[in-house]
């Protein structure tokens, strides 16, 4: 989703990685995506719409599960209908803006203030790790925390906060 100088200017689709369709009249009728915030330049979100569980108890007897309604919802060319479908839009990077930053949780949480829902993230240190007895009771952490807020997962990522050092390390289209 871009921004230019506070005003929501398009949205658009993962699509194939590098052109997807847009959905601009879509993301408008989204509660959880502002078309005004205060902020001045580009600020370029990334994220995804998904139906939470608990909105999608209305839909289930007609769809198949919440990921696949959500991604033919955000489609639908009318937006009227879109509206209808009680979608969410959850932030989880910053793909361009607020530069003078290097954290993404300070990052994430900033984005929380001018009105976004973000990805509960779970600060982990490199000791905490240490507590877990392997990578599974992590990934248990995190489905707890999923099913807290009630999003339908299929997996997690795990980023480094400090953005420089994770992008120095390289990064793969999956």
């Amino acid at each position: 989703y871009s921004y230019y100088d506070g005003k929501l200017v398009s949205a658009e689709t993962r699509g194939n990685g590098s052109i997807g369709e847009n959905i601009l009249h879509n993301a408008k009728v989204i509660p959880s995506i502002p078309f005004q915030i205060p902020y001045k330049g580009e600020l370029i979100i990334d994220g995804e719409i998904i139906c939470k569980y608990n909105d999608f108890e209305t839909f289930k007897e007609e769809y198949k599960n919440p990921r696949n309604f959500a991604a033919g919802s955000i489609r639908l060319l009318s937006a009227k209908e879109c509206g209808l479908r009680k979608l969410t839009f959850v932030a989880w990077d910053i793909i361009k803006g607020m530069e003078d930053n290097n954290n993404l949780f300070y990052k994430l949480q900033d984005l929380s203030e001018i009105g976004f829902e973000v990805v509960p993230s779970m600060l982990v240190k490199q000791d905490t790790i240490r507590n877990y007895d392997n990578i599974s009771a992590l990934i248990d952490e995190i489905r707890k925390t999923a099913d807290f807020y009630s999003y339908p997962i299929d997996g997690a990522v795990i980023k480094f906060n400090d953005i420089n050092y994770g992008k120095s390390l390289g990064s793969t289209a999956h």
